[in-house]
């Protein structure tokens, strides 16, 4: 059985594409990608990384066909050639036809023929049709013949998500969600695998919500065992798990399994920080973050920029009064774009403290040498976590999620990229997506590669990363 297809690009690229394929006089027009790789678990992904537009005057353009030079392609072979990359051809219908046509079958073959021979590979290279709306669908080649794109994914402002249309039915359980959301984005969240990174504090609940909103596939990612300590905010824990030690994403799985709504999950008991770990995660459509360490939010948004997923990171931030009370009670909703602003250039954190929260798992010694010195600023000893505002924050990401694929907002979501709330001063803010952060994107849709998102971090000495305990 053939693994799922599936295109990734980012809303900016889309635009792009967009408004070349469609420049307003009703004729058919080109462009190429370079696209990086993910394959494994069921699922081939190809990662836009750059997008090449036939100029019209090059191209016979005409309503239902184009024909094109070329010598715009072969330097994308080269590349592809070199880094085992993919060529995409992407051209428009201007017309709305909505499959491929009989001059697209003949030139396809071409171009397969081309494509493999010259890459000396058997990954598949793709055709894609754009319609004037933006949707978009595509087959890649196989064994001589075609196989269809089983999904086509963008990441941009809003999170779209185009499949191969089969038949399809909203399940008792959903029917209230469909009521409020539609049957079409119930069908989205059921064709999605969503990663949730961490499934403790606002991971437990995010992962509730999920499984209960009829996600299709969890993947979840903790190396911790339940303690005592962890009883009083992991939905479904009991005593006799925290007793035997058992893993969260075990406890975690078998209660969706139980709860019996059809999502199906892949436990992985490791840290983040892990070939494992990065590989399976960058097969995801949707990445949600819970997380405490500064070093894995920033894997996160690295692994989102590299495999063009979008990436939602939830914190929370408690400060005890040292009274039994809380002094503030605040909380964040990140949403991140493989090609916008980062985690980093907003200023979440610094390259300073992405290095000392390395040093503290590779070298501890030497952090209490820093922390002692006054070298590195606010560390916290413990956090304090109560159920009740882990809850309130992961609902809100979970409805960031939600607001991102279908328009439930009066405004749109632009605006929405970083909000914040106050809980103890009753106080909500946001900001508009910033400009591309160039450290985090430097390797957009690059997929798989050597070093593994271009870390050193990822070596075979391999740090402990916590989840949101």
């Amino acid at each position: 059985m053939n693994d799922d297809m599936i295109l990734r690009l980012t809303g900016q690229q889309h635009a792009k594409l967009q408004a070349h394929l469609f420049p307003g006089d009703g004729l058919e027009a080109v462009a190429l990608a370079l696209c990086g790789r993910r394959n494994g678990k069921g699922r081939h992904c190809l990662s836009v990384s750059n997008i090449v537009l036939v100029p019209h005057e090059r191209c016979d353009r005409f309503a239902d066909r184009v024909t094109w030079p070329t010598d715009f392609l072969e330097p994308l072979l080269a590349e592809a050639s070199k880094q085992e990359w993919a060529v995409v051809k992407i051209h428009s219908h201007p017309g709305g036809y909505d499959r491929f046509s009989g001059y697209d079958d003949r030139s396809d073959r071409v171009f397969f023929d081309t494509t493999e021979s010259w890459t000396e590979s058997d990954a598949p290279h793709g055709s894609v049709v754009m319609l004037p709306g933006g949707k978009m669908f595509g087959r890649v080649g196989r064994a001589g013949g075609f196989q269809p794109m089983d999904a086509i994914a963008v990441a941009g402002d809003s999170i779209e998500y185009w499949t191969i249309e089969d038949e399809f039915y909203v399940p008792d359980f959903a029917d209230r969600h469909a009521q409020v959301l539609g049957a079409g984005t119930f069908e989205k969240l059921r064709r999605l695998r969503v990663a949730v990174v961490g499934c403790s504090g606002t991971g437990s609940p995010t992962i509730e919500q999920l499984f209960r909103l009829g996600v299709g596939e969890l993947v979840l990612v903790d190396p911790d065992t339940i303690g005592p300590e962890n009883l009083n905010r992991i939905l479904n824990s009991r005593g006799r798990h925290a007793q035997a030690e058992n893993l969260k994403v075990d406890v975690a799985a078998h209660a969706i399994e139980d709860t019996g709504l059809g999502t199906t999950v892949i436990s992985l008991p490791v840290d983040l920080c892990t070939t494992e770990a990065v590989e399976i995660v960058g097969t995801c459509d949707v990445i949600i973050g819970c997380v405490d360490s500064v070093f894995a939010r920033h894997l996160l948004n690295k692994i989102s920029s590299t495999y063009c997923i979008p990436y939602i990171d939830i914190g929370v931030g408690l400060r005890a009064d040292g009274n039994g009370g809380i002094a503030h009670a605040t909380g964040a909703v990140q949403y991140l774009q493989p090609d916008g602003s980062s985690l980093l250039s907003r200023k979440v954190f610094s390259q300073r403290d992405i290095q000392s929260d390395i040093l503290q798992r590779t070298d501890p010694e030497e952090y209490r040498s820093r922390l002692d010195d006054g070298y590195i600023k606010g560390a916290e000893v413990s956090k304090p976590a109560v159920i009740t505002i882990n809850t309130i924050f992961s609902g809100y990401g979970v409805w960031e999620l939600l607001c991102r694929m279908h328009a439930i907002r009066d405004d749109g979501s632009y605006e929405f990229a970083n909000q914040r709330w106050s809980l103890s001063g009753n106080i909500h803010d946001h900001e508009a997506e910033g400009e591309r952060c160039p450290v985090v994107s430097r390797h957009l849709g690059f997929g798989d590669m050597v070093p593994l998102l271009g870390m050193p971090e990822l070596s075979p000495r391999k740090a402990s990363i916590d989840a949101n305990h």
